[in-house]
């Protein structure tokens, strides 16, 4: 396979790239070769139909075919985790000139190409602090993509079991990111999906190869390496990006 190209930065982006950029990076990524991933299929459970506050349901894009998603995390991907930073540096990351959400504009320029990919949020955010504050410091590009949350459907609207059960929120906090992941792609079925995720355990050798963005939780996306396996991943499981202007 070809080696994957080098984006160059752009110093006056605050991502350090602009979209053009991402945009031609993706283009020679598709012209490249690189081979368009499928997740496997399986049997959803049942579910009920809900809404989602503030976004698109999920349930409301189900039918929507193909249904291309990104399962997004947000403290080690957008930002720093705070406690893994002091682990590693000694010292709170916000010390450091990290602020919260600062790789907002690096995923929003990373999705340009792709208007018709969704977001689900796996953010620990969305059930601590509530979906409106983390949808407002997402930004209009970025929002207006969440279709739902996996805490709120997979303790709603998922059905588990041969006694068709909703989960419970203890028994969803004692599940791994991979395996929330899993079980949402279960139910959602999206044709094409991937996961943006400092949490990298437990993932399957095809789910790690296929689907899977692993950020350094002390860097998250503005880390030039995860950059560039985010937009392998976005050409190589979505296709080709669509032309921007700029």
């Amino acid at each position: 396979m070809a080696d994957s190209p080098v984006i160059h930065r752009d110093p006056s982006s605050p991502s350090g790239r602009s979209p053009s950029g991402f945009m031609r990076a993706g283009q020679r990524l598709l012209s490249a070769g690189v081979p368009r991933w499928r997740p496997h299929g399986g049997s959803a459970p049942s579910v009920e139909s809900g809404s989602l506050d503030g976004a698109t349901s999920s349930a409301d894009v189900m039918a929507s075919d193909p249904l291309k998603v990104v399962y997004l995390g947000v403290t080690g991907v957008l930002h720093p985790s705070c406690t893994l930073y002091n682990m590693v540096h000694g010292r709170s990351p916000w010390g450091d000139g990290h602020h919260e959400y600062e790789a907002v504009p690096v995923l929003e320029a990373a999705l340009a190409g792709w208007p018709d990919v969704k977001i689900v949020l796996t953010a620990t955010q969305t059930w601590t602090v509530g979906l409106e504050p983390v949808l407002m410091r997402l930004g209009q590009a970025l929002s207006c993509r969440v279709v739902g949350y996996t805490y709120e459907d997979l303790t709603t609207k998922v059905r588990f079991g041969p006694r068709q059960l909703t989960l419970s929120a203890n028994g969803y906090r004692r599940m791994t990111r991979s395996e929330v992941v899993r079980a949402h792609v279960e139910w959602l079925q999206p044709s094409a999906w991937i996961a943006i995720d400092d949490e990298t355990t437990f993932w399957t050798v095809d789910e790690r190869r296929a689907h899977l963005v692993a950020t350094d939780g002390c860097e998250g996306l503005l880390e030039p390496s995860a950059q560039d396996r985010l937009m392998t991943l976005l050409v190589g499981t979505f296709g080709a990006p669509n032309p921007t202007d700029g």
